[in-house]
């Protein structure tokens, strides 16, 4: 099994003692055909014995399969290889053009350790640190996003290692007796202008998912409900129904962002503000988009900030 990710013949991984690190070609691997995995084309794949068939949801997507092994590399080389245990679907519902996903997990039964990518990676001594970190680069900047398993990159760090910021995680969904206690902070609250948006005596506190596959930053309903307001005073034009997701209005996003103003998040005891620059984005002709929205997933899913790019 050797999952490209996208990549071409001309990437390369670049090793030191800890950790591993793809450089790109500079080649849009936007329009790279996709390369899907595929069990019956493998010479080394082979199900796991005595393995039961498996369903999974994984937010809106429906998956069934069957636990497989195989040799994964992560280098186009294959000089860093190691056997791998995943699920191999063989029914999937909802992931629109994705040909899987690498979960970075890990799983709560200890038996199930194995299925982790990150911990077969260190176990093998392919990397010192049980450790992969995501490097993303803003639209039309020079820098090109990259992933580094084994370490991370402490030139993009304010105030280098000692600037690292320690937060505790919490459970996903509490209720459940699994639950994974990784990926969800605390989202304490969200303020525009320095003014909290909640309404005395509601729910302040929600999970927040660091989300590296969303360009944008869901907010509960409650909450982006009265941010919208503040929004709609300084915008008055602000159509927050003809797009299932987006608040926009058609002015050119430089002729409104002197009018706005910044939104600040805290999440796990850390206020990280965000200015209307980073989250206006300017679409096609003038039409002007808010890339804070309302997280519209259903459930105890609905109740959580989904943090993407636009704060990361």
């Amino acid at each position: 099994m050797d999952p490209k990710l996208g990549k071409t013949e001309d990437d390369v991984p670049v090793f030191n003692s800890t950790s591993m690190t793809y450089v790109h070609s500079g080649k849009d691997h936007r329009k790279c055909k996709s390369m899907a995995y595929s069990s019956k084309e493998s010479t080394t794949a082979k199900p796991v014995k005595d393995a039961d068939e498996e369903k999974l949801d994984y937010g809106s997507a429906k998956l069934a399969g069957k636990l497989y092994q195989d040799t994964t590399c992560i280098d186009q080389n294959k000089t860093s290889c190691t056997n791998f245990d995943f699920l191999a679907l063989y029914q999937a519902e909802g992931l629109d053009d994705t040909d899987g996903i690498l979960g970075l997990a890990v799983h709560p039964d200890k038996k199930r350790r194995n299925l982790n990518y990150v911990w077969q990676l260190k176990n093998q001594g392919i990397i010192d640190k049980a450790l992969v970190s995501f490097s993303v680069s803003g639209a039309g900047g020079d820098d090109e996003s990259y992933a580094q398993f084994g370490g991370i990159n402490p030139e993009q760090i304010e105030g280098g290692m000692d600037g690292l910021k320690k937060m505790q995680t919490m459970a996903y969904r509490p209720s459940w007796t699994e639950s994974v206690k990784q990926w969800a902070l605390e989202g304490q609250s969200l303020a525009y202008a320095g003014e909290e948006v909640q309404t005395p005596g509601q729910e302040k506190k929600f999970p927040a998912i660091i989300d590296t596959g969303s360009s944008a930053i869901g907010v509960p309903e409650k909450i982006f409900g009265q941010l919208k307001e503040k929004w709609h005073n300084t915008v008055p034009k602000l159509n927050c129904i003809d797009d299932d997701n987006f608040c926009q209005v058609m002015t050119p996003c430089s002729q409104i962002e002197k009018d706005l103003r910044p939104v600040q998040l805290q999440i796990s005891g850390q206020t990280f503000e965000i200015p209307p620059k980073e989250y206006l984005h300017q679409a096609e002709g003038d039409k002007c988009q808010f890339a804070i929205h309302e997280n519209q997933m259903k459930g105890s899913s609905g109740n959580l900030f989904v943090i993407g790019d636009t704060l990361l």
